[in-house]
Formats: structure tokens, C-alpha cells, sequence
């Protein structure tokens, strides 16, 4: 039984708290497949049953897991035969490759390194609990780890066969794509067949954390950056591009990161209220707060993208537009934009929607599909904010060119002028890419919230025609395939949240395990660094990305476990 709030498309919908006679539905028992009959039932009942085991499994993410899923058998086998819906995936066999050795000499002195170098990341009483949670029976040491789940696009149906507690937890539709999965591995290929650290990347683990222990000085003092030779084709030859590096660890600069947060935060609420009130708006008070998180995220970007996800979750559009921006910004550094392009990123993300601010909330908030009218309404909001962006001074070009294309697409199909292809300027495409993920990755009326994988997923589906795929690609590699501050489940049924990212391992970050494998909060969650993991225990892996709110699990509660 469950309120008529948690309804979702994609459940299987089975009693409902009237009789069937006294509805419009026909069936005793359907699978919610319209969003039109969804909103018939909440304005028909108050509760219903659903049947989990027929319900699409996106469709459950956001409930409780013991709501819906039936307490485990002590007495229960590990596996047992069932038929079931296999996936396939493109990643390579998981075994070492040897190539890169320098031969025996390179092995024995790698094994020395071994030695030296080996760090315990957990202490015996946890490592015991954490290896009694392992379903699976295969040495770590012969790195015979299945694909990760999330890689895989491909459904095929299998025979009745033994199948592991691990295996049936992941009986869920392909996360993947074929185009998403090979990016993924062309551009990790060591990480997706867990292949160990090799003596080269553990001499650069050294390297990080050695310059991770030396004391930092002067980290916010502005200095000359190293001018980038490759200029890639779709950026405008007249923007000089630049090489940045990280100034300070995210511990630290998320200290400096908070300061420039707050400060935004209090220019948009107050430019929110200007607009409501017919005031008119002024800019000069959000170029400081756009300097603060241009100087953040040139420091390091990470301390923002941690704080924007733990502190912006409400639907408010100047949330939005913070999230936009941090995003844009961090990929502009991504890309090597000089320091005043970064601002400009800032000032498109902050100010893009503020149109939207003097919108009929009910058109912003409606659940259902948009008719005509409040179509051409929405579709409004781009020239209002250009209008009431310029009433006392002119934006500058590429600020005004991101503002008035964020929603433009290559093919013509974007609004509000319809340009296509080269008619559409570098911060234009930027900002729809990002745009688009922060809206899918937020919590919206008219749509389920994403995953961050799902997301990129979907920006690689729509890259085949409506966005730019370079750009879109180059976007995943600046915030990662899991960013940080986005929630995750562990091959051993853990949720967790992404920390930080490892640089020599981008797939293997560090992160915060938040309930055991049955989804129950801990009282005391606990750090684990996927990276480095004690040689003689089964390796834990990401199964896959979890949207914001799964489980019922509110990440944000864990905000001042990092900060």
C-alpha cells in the first residue's frame, strides 16, 4: 500500500482504496504506462497496492527498499535457479595487461613498491563486517570481476541457470547505451577491467599525496596560467586557452567554496524578490559573487560540485541557475576558457531562466504535459529575461549569446529562433548541454529525477542530433562519470555517496557508505577509498548510479560528513 503521492509510471498498479467499478479504468490489475492515468488515480483515490515484482524497478527508486522488497531468508540458499533477463556488455575480459611492463625487473621492483606502499584503509573490526556483507566467492586476486553493470545496454533472455544474490539484485533494464558504454571504456580502459594499479600510476599516487601533505600558501592569489597549444576546432580561435591545476585540496577550498555559495545565494534570493516586487534588476551586485565562484572553481571545482548537490535540491529556479552555473564554469576550465570567460559562464548560468521568475507558478509546476498556450508561455521566458536583464545596461556579447541559446538545438528544433548548426554560438551549446543534465538531475513536477549516469545517457542520446557531441563529451570528462556528490550502489547492495574522485582512477572514487545492503540507514557511515582496497578481501565495486532521493535516502543529511 502506498500513498497516492509515490505514484509512478512504470508500477504495476493492483487494488485500489474504492472499488474498480466506481473508476474509468477497465482492468483490475494494469501497468501504469501514461502519465494521463496517473494523474486520473490522484484525482480518483488517496491509496493503492502495487506488485513491486511487476512494477518497472526505476519506478520504486524513490520508496523506501523495505517497502518493497520482501526481508531476506537466513536459511536461503546464495543462489537458485530462476529464468531470468540477462544483459550483455562491451567491456573487454577482465585480466592484466602486460604490455606496459618493462619485464621481470619492473614486476619485482612493482612487487617491492607493493610493499612500501600499501596502506590500511580500514581497521580489522570493519574489514571483518565489511567481508561478511560479500556474496560473491571469487578471489580478488585472480580479477575475475564481472563488467560493471553499467556498462551494460544489451537485454537478452536467458535459461533457468544458478544465479547469484548479486546477479538478481542487479535484474534491472540496461543502464547503458552502446555509443555511452565504448566512451566509457575508450576513455578508462584499465579502470572497467579493474586492472591493478601498474608501478607508473602508483609513483603518480605518490606523487598526489605528497603534494596533498605539503602546507599551501597563497593558494587564492591570482597567477599566470601555461597557454594550451591544442586548440580544438569547434572553439572559436579567438579565445586563448589555458592549463589549469588544482590549487588546494577540496578540504581545504571547500571552506573558501562555502563563502562563495552563500554570497550568490543572497544576490539571487534577493534578485528573486526585486522581480516579484516589479523592481528593477541590478547586476552589479552578482559580478563579485560571480568572481568568488570563478576563483573557487579555478582552485579546484570539486568543492563546489560537492556543495551545489548537497545544498541546492529545491525546485527554486535560482537554485537552478546555481547549479548551472557552477557546472558551466567548471566546464569552461574544463575546456582551458581564460578567467574572464569564466565569469561570463557564471553570469549565464546565474541569470539565464530569471524570465521564469515572473512566471504563473501553476504552468512551472504542473505535473502533466504543457498545452499550446503555456507552451508559447515557457517558451517566453528567453526574451524576458534578456529584456529584463538589459534595462539598465547591455549584456555583454557572449553572456547575451548564452542567455538567448540555451535552448536552442543543432537540428533547428530549439527555441526561441530555431537556429541550427553554426548559427548557434559555443556558449550557446554549452549551456543547453548543461542545462539539460542539471535539470534531469533535479527534483521537477513534470519528471522523475536521474541519476547522473542517467543523465549523460540521455545527453549522449540527444548528442546524435540536438547537441554537440564534442562538447558533450568533453562535459562527462569535467564533472566525471559519477560526480561527486551524486549517490551510487555498491556490488555488495551498499548505497553510498561519491566524495572525491581518485585522478588515476576516475571510476574507483572515494566515497561515503551510507546503509547496508538491505538500503538501512547507518548510524555511522563510513569512508572507503575504491581504489585502494585490503588485497584479501573481495573488491567492492559501483553497480550502478542512483538518482537523488533513492531508497528514501536524503543524501543531504550526510552534507557535514565532508564539509
Amino acid at each position: 500500500m502506498i500513498s497516492i503521492s509515490d505514484l509512478r509510471v512504470g508500477m504495476f498498479v493492483v487494488e485500489l482504496d474504492r472499488p474498480w467499478e466506481k473508476t474509468s479504468f477497465m482492468l483490475q490489475g494494469f501497468l501504469l504506462t501514461e502519465l494521463l492515468d496517473c494523474q486520473t488515480l490522484q484525482s480518483m483515490v488517496r491509496e493503492l497496492t502495487i506488485d513491486p515484482s511487476r512494477s518497472d524497478p526505476a519506478s520504486l527508486l524513490h520508496l523506501p527498499w523495505d517497502s518493497v522488497h520482501l526481508p531476506p531468508d537466513d536459511e536461503a540458499p546464495a543462489t537458485e535457479p530462476q529464468t531470468t533477463i540477462r544483459v550483455s556488455y562491451s567491456a573487454p575480459p577482465a585480466k592484466i595487461d602486460e604490455t606496459y611492463s618493462l619485464g621481470a625487473v619492473a614486476n619485482g621492483v612493482k612487487q617491492i613498491w607493493q610493499a612500501f606502499t600499501s596502506v590500511q584503509y580500514e581497521s580489522p573490526e570493519r574489514k571483518k563486517s565489511h567481508r561478511s556483507q560479500v556474496t560473491l566467492n571469487h578471489s580478488a586476486q585472480n580479477f575475475s570481476q564481472p563488467a560493471p553493470y553499467y556498462l551494460r545496454y544489451a537485454s537478452v533472455v536467458s535459461a533457468t541457470q544458478e544465479v547469484s544474490m548479486a546477479e538478481r539484485s542487479a535484474q534491472l533494464v540496461p543502464p547503458s547505451t552502446a555509443t555511452f558504454s565504448q566512451f566509457i571504456e575508450e576513455l578508462y580502459p584499465r579502470d572497467v577491467v579493474y586492472a591493478p594499479l601498474d608501478f607508473y600510476e602508483r609513483i603518480q599516487g605518490w606523487i598526489i599525496k605528497w603534494k596533498a601533505a605539503k602546507p599551501y600558501k597563497s593558494t587564492r592569489e591570482q597567477q599566470q596560467f601555461i597557454a594550451r597549444k591544442k586548440h580544438p576546432e569547434y572553439i572559436p580561435s579567438t579565445l586563448n586557452l589555458v592549463i589549469y591545476k588544482d590549487r588546494a585540496p577540496m578540504q581545504e577550498e571547500i571552506k573558501q567554496a562555502t563563502v562563495a555559495v552563500s554570497r550568490t545565494q543572497e544576490f539571487l534570493a534577493k534578485m528573486s524578490d526585486d522581480i516579484h516586487e516589479g523592481k528593477e534588476l541590478e547586476l552589479d551586485q552578482v559580478r563579485p559573487a560571480v568572481q568568488l565562484l570563478t576563483e573557487s572553481v579555478i582552485a579546484n571545482p570539486s568543492a563546489l560540485m560537492w556543495l551545489i548537490r548537497m545544498q541546492s535540491e529545491d525546485v527554486e529556479t535560482y537554485a537552478h541557475g546555481l547549479k548551472v552555473a557552477v557546472y558551466l564554469m567548471t566546464l569552461g576550465r574544463h575546456l582551458g576558457f581564460a578567467r574572464q570567460q569564466l565569469n561570463e559562464l557564471g553570469m549565464i548560468g546565474l541569470l539565464m531562466d530569471v524570465g521564469k521568475l515572473s512566471m504563473p507558478e501553476e504552468i512551472l509546476k504542473k505535473p502533466a504535459k504543457l498545452d499550446d498556450e503555456e507552451r508559447r508561455i515557457v517558451c517566453e521566458h528567453v526574451a524576458t529575461s534578456l529584456h529584463k536583464l538589459q534595462q539598465n545596461e547591455p549584456l555583454s556579447h557572449n553572456v547575451y549569446l548564452g542567455i538567448s541559446q540555451h535552448h536552442e538545438r543543432l537540428d533547428g528544433t530549439g527555441y526561441p529562433q530555431g537556429l541550427k548548426a553554426e548559427e548557434i554560438s559555443i556558449y550557446g551549446r554549452m549551456a543547453a548541454i548543461v542545462d539539460s543534465f542539471a535539470a534531469m538531475t533535479s527534483a521537477r513536477a513534470y519528471d522523475a529525477t536521474r541519476s547522473a549516469f542517467d543523465a549523460m545517457k540521455e545527453l549522449f542520446r540527444q548528442a546524435e542530433s540536438e547537441l554537440h557531441a564534442p562538447l558533450v563529451e568533453e562535459f562527462v570528462q569535467a564533472i566525471g562519470i559519477f560526480p561527486i556528490g551524486s549517490m551510487i550502489e555498491l556490488s555488495t547492495g551498499e548505497a553510498a555517496i561519491v566524495l572525491e574522485i581518485n585522478k588515476l582512477r576516475r571510476l574507483e572514487p572515494q566515497i561515503l557508505v551510507l546503509t547496508n545492503a538491505d538500503k538501512e540507514a547507518l548510524v555511522h557511515p563510513w569512508v572507503l577509498n575504491l581504489m585502494y582496497q585490503p588485497p584479501d578481501a573481495e573488491p567492492v565495486r559501483i553497480l550502478r548510479g542512483l538518482p537523488d532521493g533513492a531508497y528514501g535516502i536524503d543524501s543531504r543529511s550526510f552534507y557535514v560528513a565532508k564539509s
